[in-house]
Parts: C-alpha cells; sequence; structure tokens
C-alpha cells in the first residue's frame, strides 16, 4: 500500500511538472509574441513621427523663402517710390527756374536801368537758364532709370507672383499630408482628445525671444487641450517629447523614459517634461524643457502624449 502511495505521488509531481513548464512556455511565447507587437508599433509610431517632422521642415523652408520674396519685392517697391520722389523735386525745380526766368525778362524789358544793372540781369538770366539746362538733362537721366527700373520690376514681380504661387501650392500640399500623417497617428494612439493652438518661443538667458540655436536657453510649449469628454475629465499626465528632424531625442536634452497606452500595446517615450493636471472640459497649457548644453541649428519636432494617448505635434527651427 505504502508503494502504491509513493508511485501516485512521483505520477502527480510528473503530471503537475509537466503543466507548469507548458504554462511557462505559453507564458514565455506570449511574451515574446506582445513584445515584438510592440517593437514593431514603437518603429512604425517613430516613422510617422519622422516623415511629419520632414514635412513641417520643407514647409519652414518655403514659407521662409516666399517671405524673402516678399521682402525683396518691397525693397525694389521702395526703390520704385525713391526715384518717383527724386523726379518730382526736380520737376518742382525745373518749374521754379522758369519762373525765375520769366521774373527776371519781365523786369528787363518793363524797368529802365542802367547798363551794369541790365548787364547783371542778363547774366544772372544766363545762369539760370544754364541751371535750367542742368535741371532737365538730370530729370531726363531719372525719368530713364525710373522706366528701366519698372520694367525690371514688371519682370520680377511676374517672376515672384509664380514663384509664390508654385510655393504656396507646395505648402498647401504638405499641410494637407502634415494632417494625414497627424491622423494615422491619432489612430494608431487616440488619446480621446487633442492639443491645438500650439506656440513655441525660444528665450535667451535673460528671457528675450530668439531664434539663435547657440542663445536658446529655455523653449516654452504653449497649448490648448479643449472639448475634453466628461469621462476623460480627470487628472492625467501630460508628456513632452522632443526631437530631431529624424524624429531621434536629442542628447541635449534631459529625458526620462516613459511607458504610454496605444491601441496596439505599449509605447516607449523619451520625455523632456511632464505636469499632472486635473483635466477640465477646456485648458491653455504650457510646458517648457531647458537644454544641457548648446543647441545645434537645425529643426526640432514637439509631441505631446497623455497617459491616454498622443495629443499633436508641432515644429519650430533654430538658425
Amino acid at each position: 500500500m505504502s508503494q502504491s502511495n509513493t508511485s501516485n505521488k512521483k505520477t502527480g509531481l510528473i503530471v503537475t511538472t509537466a503543466i507548469l513548464g507548458l504554462l511557462l512556455l505559453a507564458a514565455i511565447g506570449t511574451l515574446i509574441h506582445y513584445s515584438k507587437q510592440s517593437d514593431t508599433y514603437t518603429n512604425k509610431t517613430q516613422k510617422l513621427e519622422t516623415e511629419l517632422a520632414g514635412l513641417q521642415e520643407e514647409k519652414l523652408g518655403l514659407e521662409a523663402e516666399i517671405s524673402q520674396l516678399n521682402t525683396f519685392y518691397e525693397n525694389e517697391t521702395t526703390k520704385n517710390a525713391e526715384l518717383e520722389a527724386k523726379i518730382q523735386d526736380t520737376e518742382e525745380k525745373v518749374n521754379s527756374l522758369k519762373n525765375r526766368i520769366y521774373t527776371i525778362k519781365k523786369q528787363l524789358s518793363a524797368a529802365k536801368i542802367s547798363n551794369q544793372e541790365m548787364q547783371e540781369r542778363i547774366s544772372e538770366l544766363h545762369l539760370a537758364k544754364e541751371e535750367l539746362i542742368a535741371q532737365i538733362a538730370a530729370l531726363e537721366t531719372d525719368k530713364a532709370d525710373l522706366t528701366t527700373a519698372q520694367e525690371g520690376l514688371s519682370v520680377e514681380l511676374l517672376a515672384v507672383n509664380d514663384e509664390n504661387s508654385q510655393l504656396t501650392a507646395r505648402i498647401e500640399e504638405l499641410t494637407l499630408k502634415s494632417m494625414e500623417l497627424q491622423q494615422r497617428l491619432f489612430n494608431l494612439a487616440p488619446a480621446g482628445f487633442q492639443a491645438t493652438g500650439f506656440q513655441i518661443q525660444v528665450a535667451d538667458r535673460k528671457d528675450k525671444l530668439t531664434a539663435k540655436a547657440r542663445q536658446a536657453k529655455e523653449v516654452k510649449i504653449n497649448f490648448e487641450l479643449l472639448n475634453v469628454p466628461k469621462t476623460l475629465q480627470k487628472e492625467q499626465d501630460i508628456y513632452l517629447v522632443v526631437t530631431d528632424s529624424e524624429g531621434v531625442p536629442v542628447p541635449k536634452i534631459t529625458t526620462t523614459p516613459v511607458n504610454v497606452p496605444t491601441s496596439e500595446g505599449i509605447l516607449k517615450v523619451e520625455v523632456a517634461n511632464r505636469e499632472t493636471i486635473a483635466l477640465g472640459e477646456n485648458q491653455k497649457m504650457s510646458l517648457a524643457f531647458q537644454p544641457t548644453d548648446q543647441m545645434d541649428a537645425g529643426l526640432y519636432n514637439v509631441a505631446l502624449w497623455s497617459n491616454t494617448g498622443y495629443l499633436g505635434s508641432a515644429a519650430f527651427s533654430l538658425r
């Protein structure tokens, strides 16, 4: 009887060990499966953010080019206005000289004066005529310069308008693509509400705004969280993620790894700043970061996440 009990115990122990082994294998398999899914999703999200940053960089470049073209046109218009003012001034001088000559002639014909005084008036008349001829020559030169400038400006204006139209169309195309990429990110990691109204301010050591990389001591991101659903109006963490134009975290910014939930698993993001806030229906917020070293010139992307998902992103550039 004792041998039978011992045999049954051994058999039960073997069965239990086998079951535990199978469960362990299944758990390992599940972990590997979700790990692969998480890695795939992370790569997919990073790729989308990189594409979005690239589009935003091209858009900023095109907007800067349009600004330069507009500045050039304004400068040329100012030159034209100066030439026109100069011509008007010369014309007034010519008219004044004509009146002076007319007055001298009238005095010579109407008055009885001595020969010496007459010679003086005639000499004055000759000087006035010479000055008049010089002013008329200058006027003709200025008019010729103005005509040449206006013709050149017309050609430039046509070219600028054409290039402006092309750049504007490209910006509209980039804006559409950017919106599509944003929507894909919202679909992959929907937070249930969005961040809008982005305003990015870069300040130097004296809290004056700057666009120079070497002067950037603090970057502040202002944004709004509007129309938050009632079910999400509770205490939440808001995370700030900063990357370069390739979607890579910036080494000169201190970050902390944080796991955020998505529709396809957990995603690890490098957070430059975070704030815990009791969300209402509408609120304005600000998050900032301070680089540990001098920033490099180039384009940067800022993305906002919450502990429920992706909120939105924007770009800024430093020169």
